[in-house]
This record gives structure tokens, C-alpha cells and sequence, in this order.
């Protein structure tokens, strides 16, 4: 003990000569500054990365270290500002780097400030263009597939006038951030031409029950059926990555915003995204997102990898009652539900259906109805690619849960194999996998609901 603060001692001690030193002698703070950071690092955590994440949703700014971050933040107003200290740090040029970013295109942060706050701590002073609310996490360190990250520090941002949802509603929710989430679900920027029909969904939109019936066929009171694509991983989470760099979340995004675009232009269907740009929402969010908007069917959008590159082929799976349905559906559902682990879980929610799912008639009902559309959607996709497995594969994906909504997962090729990194590569391949999905539900919707 005794020896630890002697230590801290001898280290203060030289940060303040040299600092001094550093003063007298060289105002530019080159070699000695380097010295000074070379003596402070040896006792100091390393931060070997940060990184920002805007959108017109949220801001993420991320810090990574060599060990457990610990962190504390504080905000002021007149300018509207969060400070962030960092303690057991030290400034390097990684940190410095924070204020070299360009602002303009973000709609919450408008600079950046980095300093030695005292000889171990290093303070971030954050400026907003707007009031802002915030959420903080931790982050163990992450080894998956192509991710591998240290201990991470999150902070997230959004506008403050975010709301919480409804205490009297069903699926109650504690976190404001995941509210503003669900109010702002598929809102590209104004002049994006393929934004999403802005007509909010009414409350006599049913959910879906067993029939009292011989038929099954479901009844949309008003409107168009409304299907929510789920564009997978995003932000934080890369997602699956090829031989040449290809990135799962930027080649499922584009296919999410085509199969947008075309269900949007039919007579019978509009559509919605549950995110629209390159940010990380967790796979609960993005269930309690379709849910909120009263979806009738939910299409989750991958591009996955395996463990051989020599694995390909398009494939669509269902929410399993049981187990996997095969060693290739177990290990794909463990891939996508580690997203969590990847991206960081700072939204939560009390949806009872989201974190627990009884399989009641309801559930086994839509069960029922999932698996009709992954076999309607399996046979389009056959037309364009080999398929991996000639049926639909089941297993325990968290993004499929949904109790009241039909919900398929969409594996359009594996980025992991060469030929299809290629395909997947290309708009014409992307066009053709949105235009199968979009046929399959066309068939789908025809066959299992009517318009009143």
C-alpha cells in the first residue's frame, strides 16, 4: 500500500518538473511533452481509440482503452456543454484527435475540447448545438468473429425533449432514449426522396390473434399493411466483414432502403426502417420499435458469415419453440443475438414481451404465420442465389420475438465467401434480393390478409 502511494507520489513529482521544464524551455511542448506523456503512461490506462458515431437520431461517441475505464461526466449551460473526466489517463494523440473531427453534419455536437485536466485525468468537454439528455456505459472487451474491441466507454446523446412512452401502455418503457428511438424510427434527412410514408398507424390496426374461424386470414381495418425492415447490426457493430473489407451493416442497409422503396410504391404495403443510418440499436429496441409502430410484419436484413468461406448460399429462418432446427441455425442465431454484446446494451425496456416470451396461442399462432411467410419469401430467393438450406431454418433469434408480429430473418448471401462478397458487392445483386423479398410478401400478404 504504502509502496503503491510513494509511487503516485514519485509520479507527480516528475509530471511537475517536467512539466516545468517543459514551460521554460520549450513553449512548442515537442520532445518534452513526449517524455512527459512516456512517464505518465507508464502508471496511466491507455486509450487506444475513440471513435464518433452521429446520425440524425442519436450521437455516440466511444472511447476504448487498454483496461476498465472509469469515467465520470457532469453537464453546464450558457453554452450547453458535457464534461467528461477520464481518470487514471493521460493525454495522448489519440485523445487529441476528438478535436480534429468535423461537426457540421452533426446534429448534436458542434466541438470538441480535450485537456490534462490534473496529472490523471483527462477532461472532454462536449458542446451541443441543442439541449441535450444523455446515457453512459461500460463495456467489457468483445471477441467476435471480425470484432474485436477493448474495455470501451459509451456515451450517448440526444435531443433532451425525448419522451418516455405512455406509463398506461402494455409495453411500458423506462428508457427515454429507447422512446425517442421508437418517435423517430426511419427518419432520413428531409431531402432523402424515399422517406417513409409519415401517416402514424391508427389504434384499430389489431394484433394478431388466433382466429375464432375456419380461415385465418387477417383483416387490416385501415390503411396499408405495414411491414418493418430491420436492417441488421449498425454503428458500433460491423456486422459480418469479407475478404476484401466488405462490411455487413452498409450492404444490408442499402437492401433494407431498396426493399423500402419498392414496398412503399405498391397499392397495399408501405414500410418503415428500424434504423436508416449507420447506428447501433440494440435487438430489443428494434423489436419494441416494430411493435410500437403496430407492424404486421417484421423483416429482419442480413449478410452473415460463417466458419468456412466455402459456406453459401441465401437462407430465411423463424423464431424456433425449441431448439435449432440445425448446428448452422444455432450458430447463426448465437452470432446475431452477440450483436448486444458488440454494439453495447445502454437502451432498456419493461416490455414483458420483448425480455420474456411466453408461448401462449398468440405466440404459436404467429409462429405459425412466420413460417409461411419465410417459405413464401425462401422460394423467390431461389431464383437469384443457391440456396443454403432448401427450407426455412429455425432457431432462438432475440430479433424475431415479437409475440403478435409474423417475423423472418433474411440471410441475402455470406460475405464470407468470395463469390458472393462479389455479389453482394455489386447494386444489381441487391436490387435483385430486395425485388424477391418484396415478391414473397406480395404473395404473402395476398394469400393472409384483406384490406376492409
Amino acid at each position: 500500500m504504502f509502496d503503491e502511494i510513494n509511487q503516485q507520489r514519485r509520479n507527480l513529482i516528475k509530471f511537475g518538473f517536467f512539466s516545468g521544464l517543459t514551460f521554460l524551455i520549450s513553449p512548442k511542448k515537442s520532445a518534452a511533452d513526449d517524455l512527459i506523456d512516456q512517464i505518465a503512461n507508464d502508471s496511466s490506462n491507455q486509450i487506444v481509440s475513440v471513435r464518433i458515431w452521429p446520425s440524425d437520431v442519436y450521437t455516440r461517441l466511444t472511447i476504448e482503452a487498454e483496461q476498465g475505464i472509469k469515467a465520470k461526466y457532469f453537464n453546464l449551460s450558457n453554452p450547453t456543454r458535457f464534461v467528461i473526466d477520464i481518470q487514471n489517463s493521460t493525454l495522448n494523440t489519440v485523445l487529441k484527435s476528438l478535436t480534429q473531427n468535423q461537426f457540421d453534419g452533426d446534429p448534436i455536437i458542434s466541438g470538441i475540447k480535450v485537456g490534462q485536466f490534473n496529472p490523471t485525468t483527462v477532461r472532454i468537454v462536449v458542446y451541443a448545438k441543442q439541449a441535450v439528455s444523455a446515457q453512459t456505459q461500460t463495456v467489457d472487451p468483445v471477441s467476435l468473429g471480425s470484432v474485436n474491441y477493448k474495455y470501451r466507454y459509451v456515451f450517448d446523446m440526444y435531443p433532451a425533449n425525448a419522451a418516455p412512452s405512455n406509463k398506461n401502455e402494455s409495453n411500458v418503457l423506462d428508457d427515454q432514449m429507447l422512446a425517442f428511438l421508437q418517435l423517430n424510427a426511419d427518419q432520413p434527412k428531409g431531402d432523402e426522396s424515399t422517406a417513409a410514408p409519415s401517416s402514424k398507424r391508427s389504434m384499430d390496426y389489431p394484433v394478431i390473434s388466433a382466429p375464432s374461424g375456419a380461415s385465418d386470414k387477417q383483416t387490416v381495418n385501415k390503411g396499408k399493411i405495414l411491414v418493418m425492415i430491420d436492417p441488421g447490426h449498425g454503428g458500433e457493430d460491423p456486422g459480418a466483414i469479407g475478404h476484401q473489407g466488405t462490411k455487413e451493416k452498409h450492404i444490408v442497409l442499402d437492401i433494407a432502403k431498396r426493399l423500402r422503396d419498392l414496398i412503399n410504391s405498391s397499392d397495399t404495403m408501405q414500410a418503415q426502417l428500424t434504423r436508416s443510418q449507420d447506428i447501433f440499436i440494440p435487438l430489443g429496441a428494434r423489436v419494441a420499435i416494430a411493435r410500437k409502430a403496430k407492424a404486421d410484419i417484421f423483416v429482419s436484413v442480413h449478410a452473415d458469415a460463417f466458419t468456412s468461406p466455402a459456406a453459401r448460399g441465401s437462407s430465411v429462418f423463424v423464431l424456433s419453440e425449441g431448439g435449432a432446427s440445425s448446428a448452422f441455425a444455432k450458430y447463426m442465431a448465437t452470432s446475431q443475438n452477440n450483436s448486444d454484446l458488440i454494439g453495447g446494451m445502454s437502451f432498456q425496456t419493461r416490455d414483458s414481451a420483448v425480455n420474456k416470451i411466453l408461448l401462449d396461442m398468440t405466440q404459436s399462432f404467429t409462429m405459425r404465420k412466420s413460417s409461411r411467410l419465410g417459405q413464401t419469401v425462401l422460394a423467390q430467393l431461389k431464383d437469384i442465389n443457391k440456396l443454403h438450406s432448401n427450407g426455412i431454418e429455425r432457431a432462438g433469434f432475440a430479433v424475431l420475438k415479437a409475440p403478435d408480429i409474423p417475423s423472418i430473418l433474411v440471410e441475402s448471401a455470406f460475405v464470407s465467401n468470395p463469390t458472393e462478397e462479389d455479389l453482394l458487392r455489386t447494386s444489381d445483386f441487391r436490387q435483385k434480393v430486395a425485388q424477391q423479398v418484396f415478391d414473397g410478401l406480395k404473395i404473402y400478404t395476398k394469400q393472409n390478409y384483406k384490406l376492409a
